[in-house]
């Protein structure tokens, strides 16, 4: 008996690893996306506009933090400019928290971003994104993004 239970054990655990192997892997969507982040990022860090409007298709629209609207990628370059002046030395991080595919050329990646450092008084600091990307010509862009700030912490009085 005591043989048919360590099988058995052995069998879940096996089991459990596939999974947790299954769950942990990336597709090639998702590290498409994810190239597209750190893209932004490093955009962002070098105070290059072009660089992080790059990851959107020419007529890609935006709606920022601020609820302003830009369609196409130089509207969004423009935007990211004046945003990039607002924050200067500082540094962004992207973290995807959700991804759904919705067509072999289509995904909705959902995530929380954080600015950190030389940041102006009143400005945000981190909030929430999503963004749907289209894989054309086998090049995946941003075609649609959303940005939401974090809304306050609720006052404890």
């Amino acid at each position: 008996m005591k043989h048919a239970i360590n099988t058995r054990s052995l069998a879940v655990g096996c089991a459990l690893l596939l999974f947790a192997g299954w769950l942990g892997a990336q597709g090639p969507e998702e590290e498409a996306i994810d190239a597209l982040a750190a893209k932004y990022v490093e955009g962002w860090k070098a105070g290059d506009a072009a660089m992080c409007a790059s990851i959107y298709a020419e007529d890609a629209d935006v709606v920022d933090f601020a609820g302003q609207t830009f369609k196409g990628r130089s509207a969004i370059e423009e935007s990211v400019a004046k945003t990039l002046e607002s924050y200067p030395g500082s540094s962004l991080s992207i973290e995807r928290t959700t991804f759904h595919v919705v067509s072999p050329d289509v995904v909705v990646s959902d995530g929380v971003w954080r600015v950190e450092g030389a940041v102006g008084e009143d400005l945000p600091t981190e909030g929430f994104y999503t963004v749907v990307a289209s894989r054309a010509s086998g090049e995946w862009l941003v075609v649609s993004g959303r940005t939401k700030v974090a809304p306050e912490p609720e006052s404890s009085e």
